[in-house]
């Protein structure tokens, strides 16, 4: 999901890659993990994402925050697909 943030706008920028570079290494993802990802699809991905436990979700409600505003400015796209993805997975809805 991260990847479809970066590609949300349209525009590829080298803070957005250098944020995704950065959050590879945070995470120990190789470069096979790297293609593994690239290659799943979006509903493959909701699936997953759906599954995990909700503390898993706010950390990637967070990574997905940080990654749309890694270009100094957070798109239209960006935000709606964030969104959109809270939703599929069931997050937002909760109270603290």
């Amino acid at each position: 999901m991260t990847n479809q943030v970066v590609l949300a706008d349209g525009t590829i920028h080298p803070s957005e890659l250098e944020a995704m570079k950065q959050l590879q290494e945070d995470i120990g993802m190789g470069s096979d993990l790297i293609k593994e990802a690239q290659e799943i699809t979006v509903e493959e991905a909701l699936v997953s994402l759906h599954n995990m436990t909700y503390p898993k979700k706010k950390v990637l409600a967070k990574i997905l925050e940080e990654m749309a505003i890694s270009d100094n400015h957070l798109h239209e796209n960006e935000m709606h697909l964030i969104i959109q993805t809270f939703k599929n997975i069931g997050i937002g809805g909760e109270t603290e």
